[in-house]
């Protein structure tokens, strides 16, 4: 086994040596500097560990390799997921990722991210999503000629900021908001639960409610967070492109089960706390046109939720969540949009995916023309 072990630390340095030949040429965009070394840096540390563990291994028995094992496998991991995270995305680099990357700059700057912006990959088979890995967002190939779609950019900027809260001082108050927010909705549902164990109802109703107080904690209040941040750096340009993909893709607004985990909220709820959102922003009006249009959707329009349905998204919760978000993100000091500077950020990305939104609806004939014009003025001012 020792032996068997030995050639499998040697082939994994030389897999990491390997990956990083491949980012040791230069970069024709600057965008990509921080992802470079970031992926460096977690090759070198697993390479260190990697010799660190061969020469312990020299000094083991046979019957005493289960610890080495074990670090091995965390390492093979590690270098697995800079691999898949990252080198993949240096080595598909084309000036439609150099625009996206520079765009994510400039984003960086307008709402005052106090982090290094992410990088921006078009390599995504499954929509938008981002690695905190390797701090990269990675998106549909096509999506460097579309503006309808990116403000979930946006979206995926509030995970880095969740994943980064309780590392940066900067943070703090996030941090210290989404804690409340996890007591509120703690407190919330050990009162609702103590009550239904009182009634006379239906004895499933106690383990649903303690299934939707998990799933509340532990992945909800998380895209509720980044749906919020994206709505309140951005504005109404976000919800918009809520309703856009859940026309596209959902097949069920009020998806929820009594019994199996949902990582996501339904896309009922997350339309319902855009709007809360909206209103707490002083931009009430706003949301009167998205939520008519949202009615009209067959997936809204002709369908109802289940009854158990009503315990997990209550207004009341959702609307201190909102406030505690809100709270948080203006303490921080981010850049947050108002009524007044939507109508006046049309040389900004904000102002321009806002205004994406307003035309699309106001002339959708025009739009695809517009649309490809001004993608391709904005490139030229990003190159």
């Amino acid at each position: 086994m020792k032996d068997y072990l030995k050639s499998l630390i040697e082939e994994q340095i030389n897999r990491g040596l390997c990956l990083k030949e491949m980012i040791h040429r230069p970069r024709e965009y600057q965008a990509f500097s921080g992802l470079i070394e970031r992926c460096k840096l977690i090759i070198d540390t697993n390479i260190q560990q990697l010799k660190f563990l061969l020469e312990e291994l020299q000094q083991r028995e046979e019957n005493d390799l289960r610890d080495i094992f074990r670090e091995i496998r965390v390492c093979a991991r590690s270098i697995e997921l800079v691999e898949y995270f990252g080198i993949s995305a240096l080595c598909y680099e084309t000036r439609d990722i150099g625009y996206l990357n520079n765009l994510i700059f400039k984003i960086q700057k307008e709402i005052k991210l106090p982090l290094n912006a992410p990088s921006v990959a078009c390599i995504s088979t499954k929509y938008y999503y981002f690695h905190p890995f390797t701090n990269v967002i990675f998106v549909p190939v096509g999506e460097s000629r579309f503006l309808l779609h990116l403000p979930d950019v946006f979206h995926e900027i509030g995970h880095e900021v969740l994943s980064e809260r309780e590392n940066e001082l900067s943070l703090k108050r996030i941090s210290e908001c989404y804690r409340t927010a996890i007591r509120t909705i703690t407190s919330y549902y050990d009162v609702l639960m103590k009550k239904k164990m009182r009634d006379t109802g239906p004895r499933a109703i106690p383990a649903t409610i303690a299934l939707i107080h998990y799933q509340w904690k532990t992945y909800w209040i998380n895209e509720f967070f980044c749906d919020l941040f994206a709505l309140y750096t951005l504005g109404p340009a976000y919800a918009w492109a809520h309703l856009h993909l859940t026309t596209k893709k959902s097949e069920d607004v009020y998806d929820f089960s009594s019994i199996i985990p949902r990582s996501d909220p339904s896309d009922d709820s997350r339309m319902r706390m855009l709007a809360i959102g909206l209103s707490k922003m002083g931009l009430g009006d706003k949301a009167v046109p998205i939520l008519s249009r949202w009615n009209e959707i067959p997936l809204v329009a002709n369908t109802q939720p289940v009854t158990e349905y009503q315990y997990a998204y209550p207004d009341d919760l959702m609307k201190e969540v909102a406030e505690l978000f809100l709270s948080g993100l203006k303490d921080t000091g981010f850049t947050l949009v108002s009524a007044k500077e939507l109508e006046g950020k049309n040389d900004s990305v904000i102002g321009l995916l806002n205004k994406a939104w307003t035309l699309f609806w106001e002339d959708p004939d025009a739009f695809t023309e517009w649309e490809a014009q001004t993608v391709q003025k904005l490139k030229a001012q990003l190159s």
